[in-house]
């Protein structure tokens, strides 16, 4: 889904996710529309740009074995407020259970009309770490 962010000229990281011995946390930064090459994608489609950030998010989840289950919170920054409803129905329909806070606010690129960050647990046995 997605490339190192060093390959296209910026540095930061997607997402890690730190193990304690009964559970894992996953913390995933923004992240949006973007191609295997850095590229946006869908521009000036508010639904495909939200769908395709949500597949990648989906990818960094699940290189942590983790799905949107495990989402505790989610923290929606949308461009344009015309969106807003939009948006907030997607996110209605895909996190049931977990809060999502959407606000008005400007996108690292300026073709991107949202993006996303999240946090995550789930349960696992390591007993090479203490419990949380």
């Amino acid at each position: 889904n997605m490339n190192r962010t060093s390959e296209y000229g910026v540095s930061f990281e997607r997402g890690t996710y730190i193990d304690y011995g009964d559970r894992r946390h996953i913390f995933i930064s923004g992240t949006a529309s973007i191609d295997n090459k850095g590229n946006i994608l869908y521009p000036g489609n508010i639904k495909r740009q939200t769908l395709r950030m949500l597949e990648n998010v989906g990818a960094l989840l699940k290189e942590a074995d983790m799905d949107f289950t495990n989402i505790g919170i989610t923290i929606v920054y949308l461009r344009d407020i015309a969106d807003y409803t939009t948006v907030k129905n997607m996110f209605d329909d895909k996190f049931k259970n977990s809060p999502c806070i959407i606000v008005n606010a400007s996108v690292c690129r300026p073709g991107w009309l949202i993006e996303m960050e999240c946090m995550g647990v789930r349960d696992i046995v390591n007993k090479q770490f203490k419990t949380f």
